[in-house]
């Protein structure tokens, strides 16, 4: 089975203004899907769109339709305007639309309440009825409103984007804290979680352990509802790529071999409606799993 990186974003600065890489050191830069095979071997990824406009979305529409390494993209939206539907279904009708699985819209600390806002939950039905995830990228103090828009919307697919590990502040509260609030949305069926983005809050003096975010998780949502994610390549900033695969690993190694099947490829698979070539394949992930690096 092709692992999949559910959690990859590619950029080019020189194409597409991306405002906050300006202070982002190394990070400011182009990362192509060359970087990413260089980085991760022979691993699948969904790429998740890192800026907000439709030309950048057009790009990666277009490279995951030239390219099997990419096996879906998910899309920037702001699900509060008024045309985003509309937009959604023109770039969906474009040449390398049939790529895009998912979309998102970053909620910031404070801004939890605007998923319960009507022109929002229209949108997100919407969007959901065409078979398209919605991925949440959750700042403090949203994980209520967000498990209201997920109950409250059973027939849309969300998927968690790196644990909501900002939406609790845990080196203050600890992982308690962190894994009560994660627990409502754990217990709806259409909601899924990525194990993705750890890194800042597990590098950091005074951070958590990686192998406790992810045994929380486990314990949250259960392995069929999780899929592993890089985040690469923010990640670096951090840890190198096959740190971050083997850590995630290392956790896994505990489960039986469906399980991890699920987390390395089944979820994401399921969650994104991905379609995927037959062929197998040996990435670096599967060696990490195998013990054979």
């Amino acid at each position: 089975m092709t692992s999949i990186d559910a959690h990859v974003h590619l950029w080019d600065p020189d194409l597409h203004d991306h405002a906050w890489l300006r202070s982002a050191g190394e990070l400011q830069r182009p990362f192509h899907l060359g970087d990413f095979t260089a980085a991760a071997g022979t691993a699948t990824a969904v790429a998740v769109q890192a800026g907000r406009t439709v030309d950048e979305a057009r790009w990666l529409l277009g490279l995951a339709a030239r390219s099997q390494r990419l096996a879906g993209v998910v899309v920037s939206v702001d699900l509060a305007g008024p045309a985003v539907v509309d937009t959604i279904d023109a770039l969906r009708a474009e040449d390398g639309g049939s790529t895009m699985v998912g979309l998102r819209d970053p909620v910031g600390a404070g801004e939890g309440a605007r998923l319960g806002r009507a022109r929002v939950r229209r949108s997100l039905a919407a969007l959901g009825e065409r078979g398209l995830a919605v991925d949440l990228l959750l700042g403090q103090g949203t994980l209520r409103e967000a498990y209201a828009a997920a109950r409250d919307l059973p027939q849309v697919r969300f998927v968690v984007d790196h644990a909501a590990i900002s939406a609790v502040d845990v080196r203050r509260e600890g992982l308690s804290e962190w894994a009560a609030q994660l627990t409502p949305l754990g217990r709806l069926p259409n909601v899924v979680c990525k194990l993705s983005g750890l890194g800042k809050a597990t590098a950091e003096p005074g951070g958590v352990r990686l192998d406790d975010v992810v045994r929380v998780a486990l314990d949250v949502f259960g392995p069929r509802r999780l899929m592993f994610g890089s985040d690469w390549p923010v990640s670096t900033q951090w840890s190198p790529y096959e740190d971050v695969a083997g850590a995630t690993a290392r956790v896994l190694g505990e489960l039986t071999a469906d399980e991890a099947a699920a987390v390395w490829g089944g979820t994401a698979i399921g969650a994104y409606g991905l379609d995927l070539p037959d062929t197998p394949a040996i990435d670096r992930m599967t060696m990490i799993q195998q013990g054979e690096h």
